[in-house]
């Protein structure tokens, strides 16, 4: 009886340690946030333009910079298809956040090195790059990034493009993006430089993206011959204001 009793009350203090947490003195890596966000969204292939994407993003993150990110992403269009909603989930990693003076201090180490490399190595301006350092260097907090976004894309294959060349136009080129299933899942994956004001965030975020369901479907007709390429990665960088609560 007094070794259960024992062993019950190891397993309760160990219970204790293991789950409940210490507010640290730093708690900026705490938080819930809330924001918006717009950019470009972009299949790196010839042919296809960027297209604007915005949307809503909410995260959670704990103590040890680990959470969580949802939303809701709009792209009015995509390789020239019209119309696509997406739900983006992610596990995310954010840093350990910088005070004001250790960020002032990083951009001007920063600042520094690259004014005196480019006065070295006689680089115009040197003065623009070491700016360019110093604002690089400001961010408060890094964040990483991986999940997936379910969707939906309303709109319809794109119409044909044709171009013609030549002396007399003898030659002619179609072009267009056929609509290969309207339900999409992209796995993504990306960072983001946080740029911290009181309770706000300036956001820059890079990612890529991967088509999984194999949506786009870009079609190139030359002499009655069709190519058929199909629109698997995508890339996107997006900027924004969040509020932490």
């Amino acid at each position: 009886m007094k070794l259960r009793l024992s062993l019950a009350c190891v397993l309760m203090a160990f219970s204790v340690c293991a789950f409940s947490q210490t507010k640290p003195a730093d708690f900026r890596n705490l938080s819930d946030d809330l924001g918006f966000y717009a950019g470009v969204y972009v299949a790196p292939t010839k042919g296809q333009e960027a297209e604007v994407t915005y949307g809503i993003t909410y995260g959670h993150f704990n103590y040890n910079g680990l959470g969580y990110r949802a939303g809701v992403q709009i792209m009015s269009r995509v390789a020239e298809i019209d119309n696509a909603i997406g739900l983006p989930v992610a596990f995310a990693y954010r840093t350990k956040a910088l005070s004001t003076e250790g960020r002032v201090r990083r951009g001007a180490i920063a600042a520094g090195e690259t004014f005196g490399y480019d006065v070295v190595m006689g680089y115009p301006d040197p003065l623009r790059g070491a700016l360019a350092s110093f604002i690089a260097n400001l961010f408060s907090q890094a964040e990483f990034f991986a999940g997936v976004t379910p969707g939906y894309i309303a709109g319809e294959s794109s119409t044909v493009s044709t171009a013609y060349w030549g002396q007399s136009f003898e030659n002619q080129e179609s072009s267009w993006t056929e609509l290969n299933g309207r339900f999409l899942l992209t796995l993504d994956a990306g960072a983001c430089a946080n740029f911290r004001i009181w309770r706000f965030d300036l956001k820059l975020s890079p990612a890529v993206h991967y088509n999984l369901t194999n949506n786009y479907l870009y079609k190139t007709e030359r002499n009655a011959v069709t190519d058929t390429k199909p629109l698997r990665w995508f890339f996107s960088m997006t900027a924004g204001l969040s509020y932490r609560f």
